[in-house]
């Protein structure tokens, strides 16, 4: 017979991750014990130990049930549930019996008698017995009413089941059987958006922190709970940012009912042994602190950062620098949780032990019993407590199980780690309540305080626990983890990416050297906010202290990430020496290493800011706040978590003054200090087309910025974190906007602090909202020139519609008042003009060229000053101006030595839309004058209504695709001595455009497949007859820094050679010359010939198409227009193309103009004679296509025969002039027979034949 030992109440507490309040005695969960009944626990039993037993027919406690006129016995099973499956490994789980026996005998001094005897039967869901009650809330027990007359005194009541499980208890019974046990969640996460407190989106029914806390709710079964201090920052923000779930409220208000018990540790979890004790100190205070006032709970119980708790000395000590023991009890902390198999081993795991130094209690975390629950098997945890039940000293012992809160949540890798964990989980919570006449579950701040549970003193052994290194210390080896991390020299110090110096800049401290270096300036650095702001940036990036993937395992990237930014937190003690008042100077700015990583930043102050900028990205990216009785953070989230080693921005971290479109704001800027001293300050920070130039004046609560970034629009963000400090604790910003857009940004309602942009009306305008962890920002945008202030200090609330009055005065006082700037000029002497380039829009009706000059000879006089009937071309305002010279300017400019030409402009010689004059242009600005080499038509870019007019011209209808803002128009081309000249008329938008030319058409030269080519892979495919591509040239046109052209020779299916060097062009990218814009190119007859300057072959005809494109490589293709279009294949295949002559007289020079006609449409079907003809090699077949639009062609060669030999052309072209050339050879590529052949060309009905002679 099995019989379960009869014994006293045991108690089970459930430990969760943050602190339940304190209450006197365990907290029990109604469960089955009701209201006015006295109950008595007859006997608990032992489960899951008769291998193959089903969950229905292990018998867990039975009890007897006193009260209101009824007396029932109640028998709890481990399981009634029909698919208990998961959570009983080892159980007969396949299908559960179809009923199972149960058997119910009472003996006592009258004899014995059946009290039950039926079956536990399958009814829906679960088992269930005729004669049997069943209680709402207690699905695995069953009642049964004791009969009146039963016989007072000694009674044994025998339940038995299936063969094997038979359970004898007495009543009264010989012991008390009692198990005490508290379960604990440990949430741990750094400062970022989290998905724990919801779950994974996949699953959230059945992951995330909230499934725990719903089920202790439900129950009213008391868990022991820890949020990280970063962790509960996380889950303020999230439910002030538009979630629902308001994380910390719930655990509030789970405290006040009596549910919720909270645990307190060190702030943002930093590995404790290796900081100093004063870092210590600040973080289990922090923490205890902030339990204590978002919880409304005093929190006496302590979670030890990984459970790593060492010595000073003695193994394994290495890189300690304090003895966590004297950092708890200062702080109403009188327990810490320690590994029973690690640091208390030797003692009894289900007692609470003291520290012999000082009386800190110390809880064991039960290995075994937390295992068994985390992966999910239900009856190994429970059994543990039937065990403590059964032992005769229960109510002396508690177990506790304490775990990863993720891991219970099946949150990140523990989802696939633990599948079970949570339905364990709740499963086990609620046995808890079922079972609470025997089982009592505790707040652990309760246990302490229970003199049952008091164990041994001693000091306990020094490590972690096993999977991070046990008694070797954290990482095994002597704390190898943190040997390893604490000498890595992080990239951003001037690391090799392998924790080594790379010897080529930075400063190469490693984190041990930076994280002290931190440390010893916040300690020498005056108590403020900003300092205070600095050690939550450096404890909250020495988060999770050198983890490792594994006892070998590298450094994982998210540690890099933390550690790597340690060094902000000297930014901030930097900034509370200036808010202390003791800096020198009132207003400076300079460049210094402040953040020790061997790279200066540069920094600029006043009395009322105090700004710092990285040369990458030329961001401001901490900026600091000080006034009467103020000293604070405007801009910085340096404790958020971060994506990257390096100082870039990231979701949480967006620098003011950040060039993102273009996307500059990870690209190193030139910075130079233009004033720094005075009572203003100037910064100029350049890259690329932008200049930012960034004065603070004494006295000002804004930095204002002067922008030029030419024609294409630029846009700027910057992040807001007015206050940090108190953003860690409110987790709160209020939106600063108003209607007008003249002025937006963040301001911290409990500290008064704003950071905005103010805008006014000097030229840029909003754009758009972001946001991060403890981070607001705005986008706006500007093109040209403008100007932009960044405000940060105190203001009073927003009054009526967002109105701030400190910031409407600034936004008033800054309005437009910079004129356009010229910045660049080309002189064209072919066409006399003079294009002058400025930084913003400037309006042709305002241009006096009279105040336009040429300095020749760098002494600052005008050799030549523009005369009054200097016009104008254009008529809107743009960002370049073509000035007409007449024929006397025009011919002296030309004549000026061209080495030294400099542009001088007076004072408001032109003006901006808005009336704002120019500034003037002297020597000094070094505005150059470039003057263009003379060429047949004017290369700028520009294709003027009858500058093409006299050449050849192919127009393309309207027929884009893409729309009208991707559009060819047509082609043209001519030619001089010099130069082959091609253009592309159009526009094109965030696109590019490419040009094919083929240098012999019909000839074997050139590729028809450039699917594969190096540069420029567009998928080009050429079908038109006889084209082969030996050119391609093309221009990215997407309005932004990136526009250019280059052109290239093709030398064979995948390579090609950059030729952009020898080429003249212009393009319009930035559509400054509206629908006259285009490409324009000048290529020297040598370079697509290589006969010599001049020389071209006899005869000499080339093909050209033009496409559109999309971009980048290798996924876009051409699509959208073609120039010809296609008569039938769809681009990216092109199907026809544009055939000319350049040598219609055969003498190998390029014809003359106008000699060579433009070619027109004929009315009839034409072939030209073959030149030459007789011919060897080669020769060259011309003909003329009548129509409106593409045809089949057919172009064949033939024998006196009659015989088919050789297929030039089959297929439809455009109706105009075209060109082949034939080699001699027929369809196989094999040399024909000297002799007479016939070539016929066929077109809609119509024949046409010339003999030609092939000579050998």
């Amino acid at each position: 017979m099995h019989r379960s030992p009869c014994g006293r109440l045991t108690v089970c507490v459930l430990v969760l991750g943050a602190v339940i309040a304190l209450t006197v005695g365990p907290a029990r969960a109604a469960g089955t014990v009701t209201a006015g009944e006295t109950v008595t626990v007859l006997g608990v039993d032992g489960v899951g130990r008769l291998p193959g037993l089903p969950p229905s027919a292990d018998v867990l406690a039975v009890t007897r049930h006193r009260g209101g006129g009824a007396d029932r016995l109640r028998i709890s099973f481990l399981s009634l549930a029909a698919k208990p499956a998961g959570l009983f490994p080892g159980s007969a789980l396949a299908a559960g019996p179809a009923d199972v026996p149960l058997r119910v005998t009472v003996t006592g001094a009258a004899g014995s008698r059946v009290l039950f005897a039926d079956r536990l039967a399958l009814a829906g869901d679960a088992y269930a017995a005729a004669g049997a009650d069943k209680r709402a809330g207690d699905p695995d027990a069953v009642w049964l009413d004791l009969p009146s007359d039963l016989a007072t005194g000694p009674l044994e009541i025998t339940v038995s089941t299936l063969a094997g499980e038979t359970v004898v208890v007495s009543d009264p019974p010989d012991k008390l059987y009692a198990a005490n046990c508290a379960l604990v969640l440990h949430g741990n996460q750094g400062l970022g958006y989290s998905d724990v407190f919801h779950g994974r989106s996949a699953d959230l029914e059945g992951s995330g922190f909230d499934e725990a806390l719903q089920v202790h709710q439900g129950t009213g079964v008391p868990g022991n709970f820890h949020l990280s201090g970063t962790l509960q920052t996380a889950a303020e923000w999230a439910h002030n940012n538009g979630d629902s779930l308001d994380f910390n409220a719930w655990l509030a208000d789970g405290a006040a009912a009596g549910w919720a018990g909270m645990l307190t540790s060190a702030y943002a979890q930093h590995i404790m042994p290796f900081v100093r004790d004063e870092m210590n100190d600040w973080a289990v205070s922090v923490e205890t602190d902030m339990v204590a006032t978002r919880y409304g709970y005093e929190p006496h119980v302590a979670w030890v950062p990984e459970r790593v708790w060492l010595n000073t000395s003695g193994y394994p000590s290495n890189g300690v620098n304090d003895w966590l023991g004297d950092n708890f009890q200062p702080h109403g902390v009188w327990g810490v949780i320690l590994d029973d198999d690690v640091h208390l081993q030797g003692h009894d795991n289900h007692r609470i032990h003291f520290l012999a130094a000082n009386g800190l209690r110390l809880i064991p975390r039960d290995r075994s019993f937390t295992g068994n629950i985390v992966g999910g098997n239900g009856q190994g945890s429970l059994d543990i407590l039937t065990g403590l039940a059964s032992s005769g000293v229960g109510e002396y012992r508690i177990a506790v199980a304490g775990e990863d809160w993720e891991a219970i949540a099946e949150m990140g890798g523990w989802a696939s780690a633990t599948p079970n964990a949570k339905e364990t989980y709740d499963w086990f919570v609620n046995k808890c309540s079922q079972e609470s006449a025997w089982l009592a579950t505790w707040k652990l701040a309760d246990a302490l305080t229970n003199p049952n549970f008091d164990g041994d003193s001693f000091s306990p052994v020094p490590g972690t626990y096993n999977e991070i290194g046990g008694a070797g210390g954290y990482g095994g080896g002597d704390n190898g983890w943190y040997g390893h991390w604490a000498g890595w020299v992080p990239w951003v110090a001037g690391g090799d990416g392998n924790g080594n110096c790379a010897g080529a800049g930075g400063s190469c401290k490693n984190y041990g050297a930076l994280w002290n270096d931190a440390y010893n300036a916040l300690m020498a650095a005056p108590d403020n906010h900003i300092s205070q702001a600095g050690w939550y940036v450096l404890m909250t990036n020495l988060y999770e202290t050198a983890w490792h993937e594994g006892i070998v395992g590298p450094i994982p990237g998210w540690e890099h990430n933390y550690s790597a930014h340690v060094k902000q937190a000297l930014v901030y003690a930097e900034a509370s020496r200036w808010a202390a008042g003791l800096y020198a100077l009132t207003t400076a700015a300079y460049a210094a290493d402040v953040d020790n990583d061997g790279y200066d930043e540069v920094v600029l102050y006043n009395d009322r800011l105090y700004a710092v900028f990285e040369a990458a990205g030329g961001r401001l990216v901490n900026l600091f706040v000080k006034g009467p009785g103020v000293g604070d953070t405007a801009i910085g989230s340096d404790n958020a978590s971060w994506n990257g080693e390096a100082d870039y921005n990231d979701a949480n971290h967006v620098g003011a003054f950040s060039d993102v479109g273009p996307d500059h704001q990870h690209e190193t800027y030139d910075l130079q200090v233009v004033q720094g001293a005075g009572p203003t300050v100037t910064l100029r920070a350049t890259r690329g087309e932008v200049s930012k130039e960034i004065t603070l004046t004494e006295g000002d609560s804004f930095l204002e910025a002067v922008y030029c970034v030419g024609a294409g629009t630029h846009w700027i963000r910057s992040g807001f974190s007015p206050s940090l400090v108190d953003l860690v604790w409110n987790a709160q910003m209020d939106r600063v906007w108003v209607a007008d857009a003249a002025y937006m940004g963040q301001r911290n309602p409990w500290t008064g602090v704003a950071a905005a942009w103010v805008l006014g009306t000097a030229g840029a305008s909003h754009q758009g909202e972001f946001a991060g962890t403890l981070m607001k920002g705005d986008e706006i945008k500007g093109a040209g020139t403008f100007a932009v202030r960044l405000f940060a200090g105190v203001t009073g609330a927003p009054g009526a519609g967002g109105e701030i009055a400190e910031l409407r005065a600034l936004a008033g006082s800054l309005t437009d008042d910079l004129g356009p700037r010229p910045v660049a000029a080309d002189f064209y002497p072919t066409s006399r003009r003079l294009v002058v380039a400025f930084d913003q829009a400037a309006a042709p009706a305002t241009l006096d060229p009279t105040g336009f000059g040429v300095d020749a000879d760098a002494d600052g006089a005008a050799e030549l000053v523009l005369g009054a009937a200097t016009t104008v071309v254009e008529t809107l305002a743009g960002f370049a101006l073509t000035l007409q010279l007449d024929a006397a300017d025009g011919a002296a400019l030309a004549a000026l030595a061209p080495a030294d030409l400099r542009l001088l402009v007076a004072a408001d010689a032109v003006r901006d839309p808005g009336g704002a004059g120019n500034t003037p242009v002297t020597a000094a600005d070094d505005v150059a004058i470039a003057l263009r080499a003379p060429t047949l038509v004017a290369l700028d870019g520009r294709l003027e209504a009858g500058e093409w007019a006299p050449y050849l011209s192919l127009a393309d209808p309207t027929d884009s695709a893409w729309t009208a803002s991707n559009e060819i128009d047509g082609l043209h081309a001519c030619w001089d001595d010099t130069y082959l000249y091609l253009a592309i008329d159009g526009r094109v938008d965030a696109n590019s455009w490419l040009l094919y030319l083929d240098t012999d058409p019909g000839g074997p030269a050139g590729q028809t497949n450039l699917a594969a080519i190096d540069v420029w892979e567009r998928g080009a495919l050429f079908t038109a007859p006889g084209f082969r591509a030996d050119f391609q040239y093309g221009c990215y046109q997407h309005q932004s820094v990136w526009d250019g052209d280059s052109f290239w020779r093709i030398l064979s299916p995948t390579t090609t050679a950059d030729l952009t060097g020898e080429i003249e062009s212009a393009f319009d990218a930035q559509h400054l010359n509206g629908d006259l814009g285009g490409s324009e190119i000048a290529i020297p007859w040598d370079t697509l010939f290589g006969l010599g300057a001049g020389q071209v072959p006899a005869g000499a005809t080339l093909s050209v198409v033009a496409s559109l494109c999309w971009d980048p490589e290798p996924g876009g293709v051409l699509g959208g227009d073609s120039a010809p279009s296609n008569a039938a294949a769809a681009l990216p295949t092109i199907d026809t193309v544009w055939t000319f002559t350049v040598d219609d007289d055969g003498d190998g020079l390029p014809d003359a103009w106008p000699t060579t006609a433009v070619p027109t449409v004929p009315a009839l079907l034409a072939l030209s004679p073959p030149y030459p003809n007789p011919f060897n090699p080669r020769t060259l077949i011309r003909f003329e296509l009548p129509g409106d639009e593409a045809a089949p062609v057919s172009l064949a060669v033939f024998n006196l025969k009659g015989e088919r030999v050789a297929v030039l052309v089959d297929g439809p072209l455009a109706p105009g002039p075209h060109a082949v050339a034939w080699r001699g050879v027929g369809d196989d590529d094999r040399p024909l027979a000297a002799g007479t052949y016939v070539c016929k060309l066929v077109h809609g009905g119509r024949v046409a034949t010339r003999t030609l002679t092939l000579v050998k």
